[in-house]
C-alpha cells in the first residue's frame, strides 16, 4: 500500500505541468443583508478578462489558468464592486458576498461597508460603498471622464456635462466654479474624502486643483442632497479619492500649461497605503513663449495666473476595526497685473489704455487637513472621528483710480466631526453625527465698498461722487459654530422612504437653522432591469464663510441664507447598459445675502478706528448688507445614457438636456431714473421700501445640451467627441456713456463710462437681452504604449473644432464714446487668432507616463 501511494505521488510529480493549467469552479454572488443570491449580475475576472452572469440564484461557472488569488468586479449600472477571492481547486464553489467588508488596504468600509465574511476557502476583501439617494445625484466614474474631450485631462471639468450644472464661464479663465440648477456658484459645497475645499478650479478655469489619477468617483447633488452635507444652496460635489491601493504606480502628466506628479503605493504590508500628488502651472510661460513665436505676444504688464497644488492621503488598518488616516489637501494661486503709463498714449494699441497705471494682484487658496479615526466593533456599527484645521484665504490689492484698497481675508476653522452608521437588518438604517468647529474669522487691511450697488457702472476716476470708499477693515471674528444631523433609511421590498434633520447653530450671531428633507422612491420589476419612481424636498441653508456679519464693516445681524428644494422624477434600467432618468424641480430662494445701501443699525459701533475713541457708537450706522434677496428656479431633467463595462473595449455615452429658468430680486430700494438725491431721513425710510424688480438671474440659461461619445477600440487607440450648446446668460443693454466727464490721471485718457438701461418701465432693463446660443465640438484622440513597466499615452485635444464664434455679454471700450460700434459681442475664449486673421481651434497636447 506504501508503494502503491510512493507510485501515485512520483506519477504526480512528472506529470505535464498542464494537466494542472486549468481550474475549473463555481462562483456565487450573495447579499446577506437580502439574505440571497445577486440575480443577472455581470462579474468580470480581472486576471483572465473574461465575463461570466449569474443565474436567478446568484451562480456562474468559471475558469482560472491556475489556484490563487484572483479579482472578480461585479459591474452595475451605478458603478463597479471589486472583490478579492481564493480559488483553491476544481469544483470549489466560491461565495463571494457583495455586502462584506474589507479589511485590506481599502480600508475597513467607512462610511458603512455591509456585513462582511469569508469563503470556506480563502478570504473575500470588499470594497463597497453606502447606498446612495438617487434623486437629484449622480455618479461619474473616473473611466468615462478621465479622458473626456474639452476637459484637458479634468475629471472635474466633465461636471458642465451632468443636467444642472453649468460652468460660471464658458470656457477659460473665469470658467473656475460651477452653477447648479439656478443657485449662487458661490454657495456650492465641494468635499474631498469629505473634508472641504474652498474651490474646485484654479484661476485658469483650465485646471482642477485635485490630481486626476487620484479620483476614484464623482457623487454630485443637484437638488435634494442628504443632512450630513452642510451649508450649501447650490449642489455639494463630493469627490471620493482612490481606497485601495495593491501596487505602487507611478505617474507624470505634462502639458501645455501645467506639469503633475503622483504616487500610489501600499505600505506594511498591505495594512495600508499611501498616495500623493503635487502639480504647479505655467500658463504664463506657455503663452509668452508661444505668442513670442507665433508674434502675439502678452501685453505688457500682464502676468497670467500661477498656481500649486498637493493632496496627500495616508491611510493605515491596525485591524479589522480601527483605521487612521491622514489627509492633506492645498491649493495657492496668484495673478498680477501691472498696466505701464506710456508718454504716447494710443489706445488702438494698448489693451489696457483705459487702466494705464493700475496695479492689481489677486491671490486665493486653502489649506485642508485631518485626522480620522474609524472604530468598527460589529458588522453593523461604525463611528467615525475626524480632527479638522481648515484655513481658506484671498488676497487682493488694487489701485485703480479710486479704487484703493489691500487686504487679506481667512475663514479658518478647527473642529471635530462625529459620524455614525448603523445598520441593524436589511429594512433599517440610521446616519447621525455631530460636529462643533472653532471659528478664526479675519479680515486685514482695507475694504473697497460700492457706494451705490445700484449703479452698474460706478467710474474709477469719479472724483467728484467717488463710486468706491475705503473702509479700514481689520476684524478678527472668533467664536463657535456647532451642527447635528439624523438620517434614517427605512426599506421594504422596493420602497424605501429617507427621512432626516439638520440643526445648526453659530452663536457668534445668535443665528440658528433646523432642516428637515426627505426622499422616498419606488422599484417595479419587470421592465427591463427596472423602474423607479423617486419624489423628495427639504429645507437647506448656507452661512457665509466671511466677514460680512461683522460688527465693524458688516451687518452682525445676518441671518442663514435659504433654498426650499423640492421635486421628482422617473429613471428607466434597460438591457445593455442603457439609461433614461428623467426629473422636475423647483427651488426657491429666501434671506440671500445682499449689498444694501440703505441697511441700517439704530446705534452701531463707530467703524472708523481713529473718532471711535472720542465717539465709540453712532445712530443709524450703515451695515452694508441685509438678508433682503429672493428667488426661485424651475425645470427639468432629460438623461439618455449608455454605460461603460470596465475591462471592455465597447463604446459608451450620454445626451444630457436641462430646461430651466431662474430669477433673483434683491428686493432693495431702487430709484427711478431723473428721481431727486434722497435726503437723509428719505434715504433712512428707504431701507423699508423695497420697490426693485424680480429679474432674470445673472447666469440663466434656459436650454442646455450635451452629447459625450468615448471608444477605445484598441489596446493603442481612443477616441472620444463632445458637443455641447447653451442658450445665452443674460445681460443688460448698454444705452450710452457718461460723455466722459472724467479721464485717467495717469495718462489724461479720457474714460467713457457706459451707461445701462436702468427704466424698469421699458423693455430694455436688467438681463433683459440675450446673445446669440453658445455651442461648440471638442474632439480628443489617444495614442498608448504599453510597456512591462507601464505605458505611455501622448493624446491631442481640440477645442472648437468647427471655429464656432462664440460670445457671451456686451465689451464696452471706454476709450471710445458710445457708438453704433460700441460696445460688440464680447467674445469667448476658445480660438487662436494670429497675424493678418488666421485663426485656429485651441488646442491641448500632452503625455502621460504611469509606472
Amino acid at each position: 500500500m506504501k508503494r502503491l501511494g510512493l507510485k501515485i505521488l512520483l506519477l504526480l510529480a512528472l506529470a505535464p505541468a498542464d494537466i494542472f493549467a486549468e481550474v475549473a469552479f463555481k462562483g456565487r454572488l450573495f447579499s446577506r443583508q437580502k439574505g440571497q443570491g445577486e440575480s443577472k449580475a455581470n462579474v468580470l475576472l480581472f486576471e483572465t478578462k473574461k465575463f461570466y452572469k449569474t443565474d436567478a440564484e446568484g451562480y456562474f461557472d468559471a475558469i482560472v489558468p491556475k489556484a490563487g488569488t484572483y479579482t472578480f468586479r461585479v459591474l452595475r449600472l451605478e458603478g463597479m464592486q471589486e472583490i478579492r477571492g481564493n480559488v483553491d481547486a476544481s469544483g470549489q464553489l466560491v461565495t463571494l458576498f457583495t455586502d462584506a467588508d474589507s479589511a485590506a488596504s481599502g480600508g475597513i468600509g467607512i462610511g458603512g461597508t455591509k456585513s462582511g465574511g469569508v469563503t470556506s476557502k480563502g478570504s473575500i476583501q470588499v470594497t463597497a460603498e453606502r447606498e446612495k439617494p438617487i434623486l437629484s445625484r449622480t455618479t461619474i466614474k473616473y473611466d468615462e471622464i478621465k479622458r473626456m474631450p474639452g476637459t484637458f485631462g479634468e475629471p472635474l471639468r466633465s461636471l458642465e456635462t451632468i443636467p444642472g450644472v453649468v460652468p460660471v464661464a464658458s470656457f477659460g479663465g473665469g470658467a473656475n466654479n460651477y452653477v447648479i440648477r439656478g443657485a449662487d456658484p458661490n454657495t456650492n459645497l465641494y468635499l474631498v474624502d469629505d473634508l472641504p475645499i474652498l474651490y474646485p478650479f484654479h484661476l485658469d478655469g483650465l485646471s482642477a486643483v485635485v490630481n486626476a489619477n487620484l479620483i476614484k468617483s464623482i457623487d454630485v447633488y443637484t437638488g435634494v442632497y442628504p443632512a450630513n452635507f452642510n451649508n450649501a444652496l447650490g449642489g455639494v460635489i463630493h469627490i471620493d479619492t482612490v481606497d485601495k491601493v495593491d501596487n505602487s504606480q507611478k505617474n507624470l502628466i505634462i502639458s501645455a500649461w501645467a506639469t503633475s506628479a503622483n504616487i500610489m503605493a501600499p505600505t506594511f504590508g498591505g495594512k495600508g497605503y499611501i498616495i500623493a500628488a503635487a502639480r504647479v502651472g505655467y500658463l504664463d510661460k506657455t503663452f509668452g513663449d508661444l505668442g513670442s513665436r507665433l508674434g502675439v505676444g502678452l501685453p505688457d504688464g500682464l502676468r497670467l495666473p500661477h498656481f500649486v497644488d498637493s493632496q496627500v492621503k495616508f491611510v493605515h488598518n491596525f485591524s479589522n476595526e480601527h483605521q487612521i488616516s491622514f489627509h492633506s489637501f492645498t491649493s495657492k494661486d496668484d495673478f498680477a497685473l501691472n498696466a505701464p503709463p506710456r508718454a504716447n498714449n494710443d489706445p488702438t494699441k494698448d489693451p489696457f489704455a483705459a487702466i494705464a497705471g493700475a496695479n492689481v494682484s489677486i491671490g486665493q487658496g486653502f489649506r485642508t487637513q485631518a485626522l480620522r479615526y474609524t472604530w468598527k466593533p460589529v458588522q453593523s456599527f461604525s463611528n467615525r472621528i475626524t480632527l479638522i484645521s481648515y484655513d481658506p484665504f484671498a488676497d487682493n490689492n488694487i489701485s485703480l483710480g479710486t479704487i484703493q484698497g489691500k487686504n487679506r481675508a481667512s475663514g479658518a476653522y478647527n473642529g471635530i466631526r462625529q459620524d455614525a452608521f448603523f445598520d441593524p437588518n436589511r429594512h433599517l438604517s440610521i446616519e447621525f453625527g455631530s460636529e462643533f468647529r472653532a471659528l478664526d474669522y479675519s479680515t486685514v487691511g482695507s475694504a473697497i465698498v460700492v457706494t451705490n450697488p445700484n449703479n452698474q457702472s460706478p467710474n474709477p476716476y469719479d472724483t467728484q461722487n467717488p463710486a468706491f470708499k475705503t473702509v479700514p477693515n481689520n476684524v478678527y471674528a472668533k467664536g463657535t459654530y456647532y451642527n447635528s444631523y439624523v438620517t434614517t433609511k427605512l426599506r421594504y421590498g422596493g420602497f424605501q422612504f429617507e427621512p432626516g434633520a439638520r440643526y445648526d447653530y453659530i452663536p457668534y450671531v445668535h443665528h440658528s437653522a433646523l432642516g428637515p428633507r426627505g426622499q422616498a422612491s419606488y422599484k417595479f420589476e419587470g421592465i427591463g432591469k427596472g423602474t423607479t419612481l423617486f419624489v423628495g424636498g427639504g429645507d437647506f441653508y448656507n452661512f457665509p464663510l466671511d466677514t460680512r456679519f461683522n460688527k465693524d464693516s458688516g451687518n452682525p445681524n445676518l441671518n442663514f441664507q435659504k433654498a426650499f428644494k423640492y421635486g421628482g422624477g422617473i429613471e428607466q434600467l434597460l438591457e445593455g447598459d442603457y439609461q433614461i432618468k428623467g426629473e422636475i424641480f423647483k427651488q426657491e430662494f429666501s434671506h440671500l445675502i445682499v449689498s444694501d445701501p440703505y441697511a441700517t443699525e439704530a446705534i452701531g459701533i463707530n467703524p472708523d478706528p481713529y473718532s471711535r475713541v472720542f465717539q465709540p457708537y453712532i445712530l443709524n450706522k450703515n451695515v452694508n448688507y441685509s438678508n433682503n434677496g429672493t428667488g426661485w428656479s424651475r425645470g427639468f431633467e432629460l438623461v439618455l445614457r449608455k454605460n461603460s463595462r470596465p475591462g471592455t473595449r465597447n463604446w459608451f455615452g450620454w445626451i444630457t438636456y436641462t430646461w430651466s429658468q431662474t430669477f433673483r430680486n434683491n428686493n432693495i430700494f431702487t430709484p427711478n431714473p431723473g428721481d431727486p438725491t434722497l435726503t437723509a431721513t428719505q434715504t433712512y425710510l428707504a431701507q423699508f421700501y423695497h420697490n426693485s424688480k424680480q429679474t432674470l438671474f445673472d447666469y440663466d440659461r434656459t436650454n442646455v445640451i450635451n452629447v459625450i461619445y468615448g471608444w477605445r477600440w484598441s489596446q493603442e487607440w481612443q477616441f472620444g467627441a463632445r458637443w455641447s450648446y447653451l442658450t445665452n446668460t443674460p445681460y443688460t443693454p448698454i444705452v450710452g456713456d457718461d460723455g466722459g466727464r472724467f479721464s485717467n490721471p495717469a495718462t489724461g485718457q479720457t474714460y467713457w463710462s457706459p451707461q445701462y438701461a436702468n427704466n424698469p418701465f421699458l423693455g430694455n432693463y436688467v438681463n433683459s437681452q440675450r446673445l446669440k446660443p453658445y455651442h461648440r465640438l471638442d474632439i480628443r484622440i489617444d495614442r498608448f504604449f504599453n510597456y512591462e513597466w507601464g505605458y505611455m499615452n501622448t493624446f491631442l485635444e481640440i477645442i472648437n473644432v468647427y471655429l464656432r464664434d462664440n460670445v457671451n455679454g456686451e465689451s464696452f471700450n471706454t476709450t471710445r464714446p458710445f457708438s453704433g460700434t460700441n460696445p460688440t459681442p464680447s467674445p469667448t475664449f476658445g480660438t487662436l487668432k494670429l497675424p493678418g486673421g488666421v485663426v485656429f481651434p485651441f488646442f491641448n497636447v500632452g503625455l502621460e507616463v504611469k509606472f
